[in-house]
């Protein structure tokens, strides 16, 4: 059962800056946390409100690490922080909660059952928690005892909601098939990991990013994998992995995020095609990416330049109407780093943004 915490009474102090909020850690740097826009970008508002017992405290100061999408519940997010625990709104973002039995963990990985929305796993690098009872308890299912490993991304097969995936940093893949209970190491690459996501719209298929190695590709839950780091090798630079998105609208289709900049692939990682930017390869860091998925013509994108000791120089979100002929500029709500973007899946003008600092 959920907590119902959402009181209409909090509607009024939505916005929360006002004389009478409490500020959840520094914002010096300017706010971090969440922020959304209801008009493609134009505009951006802070959807940072933590309601206690002590009154209304603001997520500004949340270094946010990764945002996960419940596959259940259209408006249910969970907030992964560097260091700061685990936040979750079943509500689009308007109020957030925090799980207490995680508070002031590195949240490394989450993923949520496919078929049911209360059972949750999480990873803080060497531990996977799970719950299922919609975090109001957790118990410990696996623990990684090497000290210099850690678990960087779960997954939930969409076909068979009992097998989980894990990729460890050094290359290793876990995998269990009894929900958590018992684990196995299915594969190991020998190389640096930074991403493992099951695909919704093909069971048992899974997409392995590696950093400085590129991309691979399992049709069979993890047994067998399809090297397609050759396309790859077409465009300088772009084995320097940011983000691997899959296409909301299309089966098959995949966006690759790199230092070069945005490809696309719609045969399941065998080629890619360029996305023409406005900013050219190699000169931003791009950590935000956004397709709307009633038109996929219609992009965002989050260039980022970062200075000595991964020092915020300045951001700039783009967007293109058009398939990326032509872009508009415009500027964000906030000097920290963007580091996480997304599209609601039905209303699609509204957009997600995470922000964060970089330490070196």
């Amino acid at each position: 059962m959920r907590k119902i915490y959402w009181l209409a009474a909090l509607g009024a102090v939505m916005l929360f800056t006002g004389a009478g909020c409490i500020n959840f850690g520094s914002t010096a740097q300017g706010p971090m946390g969440m922020f959304r826009s209801s008009d493609k970008g134009e505009t951006w508002k802070e959807i940072n409100t933590y309601p206690t017992s002590k009154g209304i405290v603001s997520l500004a100061g949340i270094k946010v690490y990764d945002v996960h999408a419940d596959p259940n519940d259209i408006n249910a997010y969970y907030l992964a922080t560097r260091g700061q625990g685990l936040y979750y709104t079943y509500n689009n973002g308007d109020s957030w909660q925090t799980v207490g039995e995680l508070g002031g963990m590195f949240v490394y990985a989450l993923a949520v059952d496919t078929k049911d929305k209360c059972t949750i796993y999480v990873s803080d690098g060497q531990h996977i928690y799970k719950t299922v009872d919609c975090t109001r308890s957790w118990q410990l299912v696996y623990t990684e005892e090497r000290p210099t490993q850690k678990l960087i991304a779960l997954a939930v097969d969409y076909g068979n909601n009992a097998t989980i995936y894990g990729a460890e940093a050094n290359g290793e893949i876990l995998i269990s098939n009894d929900a958590g209970r018992s684990w196995r190491t299915e594969k190991r690459f020998g190389f640096e990991l930074k991403d493992l996501i099951a695909d919704p719209n093909q069971p048992k298929r899974l997409y392995a990013a590696a950093y400085r190695q590129g991309l691979w590709r399992s049709d069979d839950s993890g047994v067998s994998w399809t090297d397609l780091s050759g396309g790859l090798n077409n465009y300088s630079d772009a084995k320097n992995f940011y983000r691997l998105v899959l296409n909301p609208a299309q089966n098959n289709s995949l966006f690759w995020i790199s230092k070069y900049g945005i490809l696309r692939s719609d045969d399941a990682g065998a080629t890619w095609n360029e996305l023409k930017l406005l900013t050219p390869p190699g000169s931003v860091n791009i950590y935000g990416f956004g397709m709307n998925p009633s038109n996929q013509r219609e992009m965002y994108y989050t260039g980022t330049i970062l200075g000595e000791n991964n020092k915020h120089v300045r951001s700039t979100f783009y967007k293109t109407s058009d398939g990326g002929v032509n872009w508009v500029t415009k500027k964000l709500p906030t000097n920290t780093i963007p580091i996480i973007m997304w599209v609601h899946p039905k209303n699609n003008s509204t957009l997600f943004m995470g922000f964060t600092i970089l330490e070196k």
